[in-house]
Formats: C-alpha cells, sequence, structure tokens
C-alpha cells in the first residue's frame, strides 16, 4: 500500500521550537501492559470494572515485579516496541511501579503510566518518577471540579488529580490527557480543552464509550450521550486546542459523526496503527492474553501476526501451550515452525496489511460494531467502524449521515494524513 504523506516533512511548533509535529504516518512502535486490575476509583465506565470490583477474580492482584519485567522484555527485543503504556488498575499504587519505570528506560521501552493521579499528588513521589526516568503521564481527567468526582465515583478525586497535575508542571515531566466522554462531560468539554491549555498538557484524547470486556451491554441513557448531542461541544473543544497547537484526538466515533475538517482527527481501529500515541495491535494481541493479564502462572511464548495468531490469543493453543511449557518437543517444533510461517507471511503480504485485518476483525468479532442501512451509502464505510450494536441497541442509525465521495475511501490514512502530530525526541528516528 502507498501512501500520500509519506513524503511529508515534519514542521517545527511556531511556539516551542523543541516541538515537533509530523503529518507522516507510521506503523507506532508503542506497547501496553496491565499490571493487574487493582485500583483506588471505581470509574463506572472502566473496561475492567468487574475485575476491579472483585477482589477474586484472576485479574484482580497485581503481578510481581518479576513478570512485569519479563513482559517488558519480550515487548522490547521480540516485538520491537520503544515505548510503553503501563497500566493496572491504577499502576502508581503498584509496588515497584519506579523499578519497573526504571527497568523500562533501561531497555530502551520508555515508559508511560496511564494514571488518575490520586497517588502522584503526594509531596516528593514526582521526584521520584522523574529519577526513575519516567517518560510522560497519560492524566485520567474525566471531567472538572464535582464532575470528575461523579464520574470516576470518588469524593476528592478532583483535587488530588489537580494536585497531580499541578505537580507535573512544576517538576517537568510532559503529560497527556485522556477524557472518556461520558453524559455528564458532554457539557464541559470545552473547558477541559482549556484546562489543557492552561496548564500545558501536550495531547488531548476524547474517548467516546467503547463497550468492551466489562462494560459490553451496560450502555444506559444516563451514562452515554447522542452523538448528536456530544459534536458542537466537541467541535468547539477541537477547534480550541488546535488552534493553541495542542495535538486532539477523538476515539471511537463514526466518521460521520464529526465535522468534516475534523475527520482528521478521528481514529477509529484502522487508524489506530498509525497514532504513535496508541498502541501496536500485533503486540497488544499478545498482553491481552490471560497470562499476561494475571498474577499466577508463566508468561506465554510470543508470536506474530499471521496464520494461527488468533488462535494463539483466544485460546486454542493455551492447551498446546501447557504442553510446551512441559518441554514438549513436537509442540516446541510446531510452535517455531507457526512463528516462521507468520513472520514470512508478514514479509510477503505486508505487516501493514495484516494489521488492517485485525482491526477489523477486532471491530466485528470482539468489539461487535455494525453498519445500517445508511452507513451502506457512505463512500468512508471501508475505513469507520460504523456504530457500536449497544448504541444502536439504544438509539438506533437515525444519527448516521453518510459521507459523499466520488470514489468509495479505502485508504485508513485518508483523513488522517492531514493532521499533525507531536512527535517525542526519542521517536524521531522510525517517526520521521
Amino acid at each position: 500500500m502507498t501512501h500520500q504523506n509519506q513524503a511529508a516533512a515534519p514542521v517545527l511548533f511556531n511556539k516551542d521550537p523543541e516541538r515537533l509535529v509530523t503529518r507522516k504516518r507510521v506503523i507506532t512502535k508503542r506497547a501496553v501492559m496491565w499490571l493487574g486490575q487493582t485500583c483506588n476509583q471505581r470509574c463506572w465506565f472502566c473496561y475492567f470494572i468487574d475485575a476491579i470490583s472483585n477482589p477474586h477474580s484472576p485479574e484482580h492482584a497485581f503481578m510481581t515485579l518479576e513478570k512485569a519485567k519479563a513482559i517488558c522484555h519480550v515487548l522490547r527485543t521480540f516485538y520491537d516496541n520503544t515505548s510503553i503504556d503501563i497500566q493496572g488498575g491504577e499502576p502508581t499504587i503498584f509496588p515497584g511501579i519506579l523499578d519497573l519505570v526504571h527497568y523500562c528506560r533501561e531497555i530502551g521501552l520508555y515508559p508511560t503510566l496511564i494514571t488518575n493521579g490520586i497517588a502522584l499528588a503526594k509531596p516528593g513521589v514526582l521526584e521520584k518518577y522523574k529519577e526513575a526516568g519516567i517518560r510522560d503521564f497519560l492524566v485520567s481527567l474525566h471531567g472538572l471540579r464535582e464532575i470528575h468526582d461523579e464520574v470516576v465515583c470518588k469524593k476528592g478525586a478532583y483535587e488530588k488529580i489537580a494536585a497531580a497535575i499541578d505537580g507535573m508542571r512544576e517538576v517537568g515531566i510532559p503529560f497527556r490527557y485522556n477524557c472518556t466522554m461520558s453524559k455528564p462531560v458532554i457539557p464541559i468539554l470545552p473547558e477541559i480543552a482549556q484546562h489543557a491549555i492552561d496548564h500545558g498538557a501536550r495531547v488531548v484524547n476524547f474517548i467516546h464509550f467503547n463497550p468492551f470486556r466489562d462494560q459490553t451491554g451496560k450502555v444506559t441513557p444516563q451514562g452515554v450521550e447522542r452523538y448528536r448531542v456530544i459534536k458542537p461541544q466537541l467541535t468547539e473543544a477541537v477547534d480550541l486546542l488546535e488552534s493553541h497547537g495542542i495535538e486532539a484526538n477523538v476515539r471511537y466515533l463514526p466518521l460521520c459523526m464529526v465535522e468534516e475538517r475534523h475527520r482528521k482527527n478521528v481514529y477509529n481501529w484502522q487508524q489506530l496503527s498509525y497514532d504513535t500515541h496508541e498502541w501496536d495491535l500485533e503486540s497488544w494481541l499478545w498482553t491481552m492474553m490471560g497470562p499476561q493479564m494475571t498474577r499466577e502462572g508463566h508468561i506465554s511464548p510470543p508470536f506474530r501476526l499471521g496464520p494461527w495468531a488468533r488462535a494463539f490469543a483466544c485460546g486454542d493453543y493455551r492447551k498446546s501451550r501447557q504442553r510446551y511449557e512441559q518441554n514438549s518437543v513436537v509442540e516446541k517444533g510446531k510452535y517455531y515452525l507457526q512463528r516462521r510461517i507468520a513472520r514470512l507471511t508478514q514479509a510477503l503480504v505486508g505487516k501493514e496489511t495484516l494489521l488492517r485485518r485485525e482491526a477489523k476483525i477486532r471491530v466485528k468479532t470482539d468489539l461487535q460494531y455494525v453498519h445500517g442501512a445508511p452507513c451502506q451509502k457512505c463512500a468512508a464505510r471501508d475505513i469507520c467502524d460504523g456504530f457500536h450494536k449497544d448504541y444502536v441497541t439504544l438509539f438506533g442509525f437515525e444519527e448516521a449521515s453518510p459521507i459523499q465521495a466520488a470514489t468509495p475511501i479505502t485508504d485508513p490514512l485518508h483523513y488522517i494524513q492531514h493532521q499533525e502530530k507531536i512527535v517525542e525526541p526519542e521517536d524521531r528516528h522510525w517517526a520521521l
């Protein structure tokens, strides 16, 4: 696949000569891992709320530091990831988190923590993270003041996260925002954008409620707002951020639900692989496997996208993995043969093609997004996820507004290649 944007030159921010942005799009090298679903908040929209609330869930307890390091080693050496988003639950309460941050930095896996900020409000904590080698924080700011507390179900949470953000500015640790667009938050999206401007956030991700795992089937009119109500507030917020040189990304919205000028900011599943602030779908498939998300057991052998990748991740390989771990020569031989075939497939077909195939499988099979009758008339149908079935159950397809074009839009970079994205200094050798 040839993309028009590949020759696009990086440009400097006018206000900061040290910060580069680019319109070039390459496959991300960022990984993700979950340390265990132990958390000091109970956000109602959390993908892992059942595991967080149930101490007996196999995913609830934090894994050992040694297992976390082993996962990071595979991500760096096998998958060639160069950065990582570390999640919990809440990673800042993970015992040994500073040691893990230091280890990641040591092996060239630049670490980000996705955090609610509560534990970072304590005096002296952020200085320790900076010394350990933290790259930045992705702060879960899901509202302002009492709205944030309401959404995350914890009184006083906003006071703590605000203190943590102020501390990051003082210590000199970069930060970005994640904002889930639940119903109470929609009216203040422009205010959240202004907060990002005033406090120096580098990136803001507006995330629509994306029901999977523990959230499947839990969409309610009380928690999830209609797209048509979101649109004017989101439009104002994105315009405001971009006017101040702040990268704005919108996750999991149908392309027709934003203004045409903002389609470059929308990242559905086929676009995620080209966002350097998102996760590599290949290693992500491996880290989503049970052994990489639980305290007990050894980590699984890594694998490549290609033949059998889905079987490995979805459970068909688990029986043979048990035999593999018992030193079965036959099973080890079978695994290494399959891995070589996958590597050959990537060489022949191309990783971009396999990543796009994986994205489409996740959307249709794992996450259950659907295209309705209006979507069939949309020129961008092939690169858009459509509407989640839970959303359709509540609101139907009446808001869908098919995009008109002379020919079908089939390149997932069609819109996003026009967005200017920040490039961190450590990524310039591969992102530019």
